[in-house]
């Protein structure tokens, strides 16, 4: 995908203008794949839940499984544990692959592809598990029919994604300074749904809940941020934060609660779906 905005319309989707450059959020990832694991709390607790959700209900794995947006690996080793014979990481960030290869043996292998092509064969996996990785993508019918396209007639996806209500206390604390973008926007969960539905996918298992860390500051929150790689790159955004005005007004404007803490929310749906 170039730079610039892309218009497309697919059966399930209305026309969508694709707004990310996926190299630069390919980048962003790469540059964070070193700080990553130590950074990314709620990241480690969604993968986690849905690991747990995962082996509660649909008990041992067997076969061959993907982990789409596999990150640095960590899920890897975890999904041959729970039974599956082969697994394959697929990341589109080159620095998330690196780092994974740590992980790598018979049974695991590492592919770096784009999540929306998937070199891989039709049916040709009996799982799938994704945390937070679906989020990145601006025309989820598109994605998840991808992924449809590869599972196997009864296979499993685990899925974990964000839905809007995700990091308000910073979209609202940017709108009072200016109009610009500075939050990624989330699908609806009615939206997902349907998404899900036409791709293909029937429900077996959903739980929403809302997840929240909590800063002693500005600059800490931003930094963890970086360190995971959510770092803005939506067309219009201002190069930088804007100077030290503008972070001066963002720590102004930013809720507090009670003891004095900057949070950041996260809105999470688990979802374990059977391909029809």
């Amino acid at each position: 995908m170039n730079a610039e905005c892309l218009s497309l319309q697919t059966p399930g989707d209305s026309t969508i203008t694709l707004q990310r450059d996926k190299r630069l959020v390919a980048q962003q990832f790469s540059r964070a794949a070193h700080s990553y694991d130590q950074a990314a709390g709620i990241q480690l607790q969604v993968r986690n839940q849905l690991l747990s959700r995962l082996q509660r209900v649909n008990g041992p794995l067997f076969g061959h499984w993907l982990d789409i947006g596999c990150g640095t690996g960590q899920t890897l080793p975890r999904l041959h544990q729970l039974g599956a014979q082969q697994v394959c990481g697929i990341d589109l960030a080159s620095g998330m692959i690196s780092s994974a290869r740590r992980f790598a043996s018979p049974a695991i292998a590492l592919l770096q592809a784009d999540a929306d092509q998937i070199p891989l064969a039709d049916a040709s996996c009996d799982g799938m598990f994704s945390s937070l990785m679906l989020q990145w993508s601006e025309q989820p019918y598109s994605t998840l029919r991808e992924w449809v396209r590869v599972l196997k007639p009864g296979g499993t996806l685990a899925l974990a994604t964000l839905l809007p209500g995700t990091q308000q206390e910073l979209l609202q604390a940017w709108r009072s300074i200016d109009d610009k973008p500075h939050v990624n926007n989330f699908i609806s969960a009615a939206d997902l749904q349907q998404a899900l539905l036409q791709a293909g996918l029937r429900s077996v298992s959903r739980q929403q809940s809302l997840l929240q860390e909590h800063y002693d500051s500005l600059t800490s929150l931003l930094r963890n941020l970086k360190a995971i790689g959510a770092t803005n790159v939506n067309p219009g955004r201002k190069s930088g934060l804007g100077g030290r005005r503008a972070l001066l007004q963002l720590d102004n404007a930013y809720p507090r609660d009670r003891n004095g803490l900057l949070p950041l929310s996260y809105q999470v749906q688990w979802l374990l779906l059977r391909k029809e």
